[in-house]
């Protein structure tokens, strides 16, 4: 992934995610998630928050492109994808507020959804209901194809989504809280 003349002129860089992120992985999600998390979920709780940022940090680094966002050479945010065999999956963005995270979203967005045409992939991805994003995602050709209690389930180039916008339906196909015997 190459960024734009125009970011890379403000400073901007983007490198694959090392060690030495975590604790700016950590501080940039809490800024990033806490208005949703406390409008969703109840209420920010560090404990619970930074195991769940650790695990997904080194879940990602092991099996997703994981990337930071740099400007100067200071971490500014993060950008995750997953191509899977099928389909383009844990699409995130996370930035801090730099003044340019619209046009990041639009460089990333633009990214996955040119990898998706040109390997005929599918990409989904989730955005919280209340999150600004949502419009921009529907302007780079995403749809909403259900809805969980807090978030928009989004698709692009996907021609048939019947029956994937029922969250416990997913849930189930996708074999989560199963043992793999029951998957075989």
């Amino acid at each position: 992934m190459i960024l734009s003349e125009d970011l890379i002129g403000e400073g901007y860089t983007i490198e694959p995610v090392g060690d030495e992120d975590l604790d700016q992985y950590i501080k940039i999600r809490k800024d990033f998630l806490k208005p949703f998390v406390d409008q969703y979920h109840g209420g920010w709780i560090d404990e619970i928050q930074i195991i769940i940022a650790v695990d997904l940090f080194h879940r990602s680094r092991k099996d997703a492109c994981f990337w930071s966002v740099r400007r100067c050479g200071v971490t500014t945010g993060f950008f995750t994808y997953k191509a899977q065999p099928d389909q383009i999956t844990d699409v995130s963005v996370t930035l801090s507020e730099s003044g340019h995270v619209k046009e990041l979203l639009n460089e990333f967005l633009d990214f996955v959804t040119q990898l998706s045409d040109r390997t005929k992939k599918p990409v989904l991805l989730t955005v919280y209901q209340s999150a600004p994003f949502a419009d921009l995602y529907r302007e780079h050709g995403f749809a909403i194809y259900g809805t969980s209690r807090s978030h928009y389930l989004m698709s692009y180039n996907i021609e048939d989504t019947s029956g994937m916008g029922d969250y416990k339906n997913r849930i189930f196909v996708a074999g989560i809280g199963r043992c793999k015997q029951d998957l075989v």
